[in-house]
């Protein structure tokens, strides 16, 4: 069979990094042109190798691959921005982490979706550059990387009788809003106040960068990040090690 060599210029994010052998690496990378994909890194596991930065984890650069009979080689590399910073403030790699592990929990391999690579490098510049509370940070990019996966949650009305809503339950099974009338007893349900509705919405719409503007309720916050962190497990199938990690953190920050 002969294979296709043509060289493939992408622009990505690493989101893994796994040894192959002494020398070798395969990398995960989230691109522009083809999504999600793998790739060997020949030799970047050496000290002297011109693809050992590029090809950490966070790194956001361009590469030029070509494709093998199942994964991709990467042959060059530069990079963007390394976001490296990262390592040096122990509560922001955890949440960058969730980050691009959440990114590779959610994409399937080759399936394009520029929008998705775009939010999570916003994402990165503000998880590096800003002081944002990393809650807000992490429920918004929740939100929005779910949303932009086909499982946007329905904050705007009924799921089953349409009906414009100023509060009600919200249902993860159904996949948004339930007004009182439709609503019937079932597991994975919260009851949603008016409050609550109104932050939900705020969520869907806002623009990252606006993220240390606004006014919320810290109660709130911690009730809407539980039922979005169940809403992508349900959807995903999976909980991070990650979000495991975080949930660590925050309680041995409640013991202090």
């Amino acid at each position: 069979m002969k294979l296709n060599l043509a060289l493939i210029k992408v622009q990505g994010v690493v989101l893994k990094s796994m040894d192959l052998n002494d020398n070798d690496k395969i990398i995960t990378l989230y691109t522009d042109k083809l999504g999600k994909v793998k790739a060997v890194a020949h030799g970047a596991k050496k000290q002297s190798s011109k693809l050992m930065a590029s090809t950490q984890p966070f790194c956001f650069g361009e590469f030029l691959l070509y494709k093998g009979k199942s994964l991709y080689t990467l042959k060059e590399s530069s990079i963007n921005e390394s976001f490296q910073e990262l390592l040096l403030d122990f509560d922001k790699i955890i949440y960058g982490s969730y980050f691009i592990e959440l990114i590779d929990g959610i994409s399937e391999d080759e399936n394009k979706n520029v929008s998705l690579l775009a939010l999570l490098l916003k994402t990165l510049y503000i998880l590096k550059d800003t002081d944002t509370n990393l809650d807000l940070l992490k429920l918004t990019f929740n939100f929005k990387a779910i949303s932009l996966s086909g499982y946007m949650p329905n904050v705007k009305t009924c799921v089953r009788c349409k009906k414009d809503l100023d509060c009600g339950y919200f249902s993860i099974i159904q996949g948004g809003m339930i007004c009182s009338k439709c609503f019937t007893p079932e597991r994975d349900i919260y009851g949603i106040n008016k409050e609550t509705l109104t932050f939900l919405r705020i969520l869907k719409n806002i623009k990252l960068e606006d993220l240390r503007d606004i006014n919320y309720n810290k109660k709130t916050l911690l009730y809407v990040e539980t039922i979005m962190d169940n809403y992508l497990n349900y959807y995903i199938g999976a909980e991070f090690k990650s979000q495991m990690l975080i949930k660590k953190l925050k309680k041995s920050k409640e013991m202090v």
